[in-house]
């Protein structure tokens, strides 16, 4: 698992092993993706890696904060990947996806979002 991104952040770098990898936006389980979207470009290669929407948005907690998994990436080659945020404004997080909450409930602060790349997809439970 890798250590929590900043959806504003520029130029972070994360090592990244062979694998299928599920994105989670940390905070809530009421997300809106706008037209958000993450990719993957390999130093020292001029490779990009886009992200897929995720079939089933598992809700799930990791490190006891709610996180909702929004895309899948399949990393190819194993090494080190400058994360790229595309219109990371668009991005709006509840605490709650319930309906009813999100009438009362008013959106996180985008500046605050953060998301994480972990190989362990647990449907249920907590991800360590």
């Amino acid at each position: 698992m890798s250590r929590p991104l900043n959806l504003n952040s520029q130029g972070e770098v994360v090592n990244l092993k062979e694998g299928r990898y599920g994105v989670y936006i940390l905070g809530g389980f009421g997300i809106s993706l706008g037209h958000f979207s993450i990719s993957l470009k390999h130093i020292g290669k001029n490779e990009e890696i886009k992200s897929v929407k995720a079939f089933w948005p598992v809700q799930t907690f990791v490190n006891g904060e709610r996180a909702k998994k929004i895309f899948i990436i399949n990393v190819i080659k194993s090494g080190q990947y400058e994360v790229i945020f595309h219109n990371p404004k668009t991005v709006e997080v509840k605490s709650s996806n319930l309906l009813t909450s999100s009438f009362f409930n008013s959106p996180l602060l985008n500046d605050n979002l953060e998301v994480i790349f972990t190989k362990k997809l647990v449907p249920f439970g907590f991800v360590k």
